[in-house]
């Protein structure tokens, strides 16, 4: 996997877990983060809410509110990243990048 990857806008550096987009870093929480990379080590694959959840916050899935806290990240990114198109939802069964 490349070091460096780009979304439209969006380049993000996975050695030095840096966001830009548009020429401006773009500050993400750690979770925040942690779910971009996610996608993006796994782009174009479908990964479930409870993928991303162990993946990017290490829990295993719990019940069904849990998931719920994947939206709302998915939601933070789109809108800070301008990825709203390429982040996208596959239904009943997670998400993608594309």
């Amino acid at each position: 996997m490349a070091t460096a990857v780009t979304v439209k806008d969006v380049s993000i550096d996975l050695r030095a877990h840096r966001v830009r987009r548009g020429g401006g870093e773009v500050p993400l929480t750690p979770q925040e983060y942690a779910l971009l990379e996610a996608l993006v080590t796994h782009r174009g694959r479908p990964l479930s809410r409870g993928a991303l959840l162990e993946l990017a916050w290490g829990w295993v899935l719990g019940g069904e509110g849990a998931t719920r806290t994947v939206d709302v990240h998915i939601q933070h990114l789109r809108k800070k990243l301008g990825l709203g198109s390429e982040i996208q939802t596959v239904y009943k069964v997670g998400y993608c990048l594309s």
